[in-house]
């Protein structure tokens, strides 16, 4: 396969699908060269989330770039968020080699599995003026838990007894064994893996971009849903729960007796039922959907808690985000702006293509959005 240079491919990894999406760089700008995808049917979903065959895995992703003629072997790829352990740390500011000890330090107190079997990644997000008598957040974010880091145990405490410079830094962790079933994974398609980093920054920079109020983005995958609040471009928030799209279909098989394979294709039908109220579900659906507007409502919560601003929007995406009013319902549910998100904004495509791509949009998000990375 020949490489230009200045295409990109984003590879998404579903339990459901895979979806590749190849940017060019025009005068700074992407520009959509060609896309693919491939998608199982309900009965053979994972519902770990997780690609399981990685010979399997390799082959599709050959396959997909073949068949759309894809001219860059160059990829970005993502860890699904509940995959990956992150949280925003808050230490006092120092030398770049100082704060790499200091964060090896408070990783170790705050991961949840031991650090060798653990890639370490960490960025500073800003820097802030905190009086030590100021309470001293450590941890504004997990995946699945908070985690009360006492500052006894910090040993920088001790040494900044005045009003100090202190610098936030965002602080994730991926197991080292699924990392590198990735990086096998693209070995055998020979594509040339750039970089790997987690579902929530791909959705920002395709859904969010530079948007710099309080956003939460929703997406809703096959097997997982991932919740990600969003404060001026960094996520601050993310929880994962273990319910998506094939959830609600086995709720619809269940109910009216039906296969899997029909009752996904009456999901798909509830976005054109004219009949349902634009702020209404059916029945049905709604059930299925509680466990996630507990989580949102918990989610806000949380938030407003330890900030003082709220989140002012909500966005939506993935294979479930189309499913009939469901912005509409959970707009009126939370009183809040929400809607479908648009991964294909801020990049040049042919209009007549528009159609096709506006269908299929929420599935590609994340994969737009990491081929929009190395594009400046």
């Amino acid at each position: 396969m020949a490489s230009n240079k200045d295409n990109y491919l984003g590879i998404d990894l579903g339990s459901s699908s895979i979806k590749i999406a190849e940017l060019v760089n025009f005068k700074g700008r992407p520009r959509l060269a060609t896309y693919g995808f491939t998608e199982k049917s309900p009965a053979n979903i994972s519902e770990s989330g997780l690609i399981s065959d990685i010979d399997e895995a390799a082959s599709i992703i050959s396959d997909i770039c073949k068949k759309a003629k894809v001219s860059s072997n160059k990829a970005i790829a993502a860890l699904p968020n509940f995959s990956v352990f992150s949280s925003i740390i808050t230490l006092p500011l120092m030398s770049d080699k100082e704060l790499a000890s200091a964060v090896q330090w408070e990783a170790k107190k705050i991961m949840p599995m031991p650090l060798e079997d653990v890639i370490l990644n960490w960025n500073k997000i800003e820097e802030i003026n905190i009086s030590p008598e100021a309470p001293k957040d450590n941890l504004e974010a997990s995946p699945e838990r908070q985690i009360d880091v006492s500052q006894e145990a910090n040993p920088f405490k001790k040494i900044f007894s005045k009003p100090q410079k202190n610098v936030k830094i965002l602080l994730t962790g991926a197991n080292k064994a699924l990392i590198k079933k990735y990086v096998e994974i693209f070995k055998k398609a020979n594509i040339n893996l750039l970089s790997l980093e987690t579902e929530s920054f791909a959705l920002i920079r395709s859904l969010v971009g530079g948007d710099l109020s309080t956003v939460m983005v929703i997406d809703m995958g096959a097997s997982t849903s991932s919740i990600t609040i969003v404060n001026k471009g960094v996520p601050v928030i993310t929880r994962s729960l273990e319910l998506g799209g094939l959830s609600i279909t086995r709720a619809i098989s269940n109910s009216l007796n039906i296969n899997l394979e029909r009752a996904e294709q009456f999901k798909q039908d509830l976005s054109l039922d004219a009949e349902t109220s634009e702020n209404s579900l059916p029945q049905t659906v709604e059930k299925s959907f509680a466990p996630i507007l507990n989580e949102i409502r918990y989610m806000m919560n949380l938030y407003n808690e330890s900030h003082q601003d709220k989140v002012e929007k909500i966005i939506l995406t993935g294979g479930t985000a189309m499913l009939g009013h469901l912005s509409g319902y959970l707009s009126s549910v939370f009183n809040v702006n929400c809607y479908v998100g648009d991964p294909w904004a801020k990049t040049i495509y042919p209009l007549d293509l528009k159609p096709v791509l506006s269908r299929i949009g929420s599935r590609f998000s994340v994969a737009i959005g990491l081929a929009m990375k190395e594009i400046r």
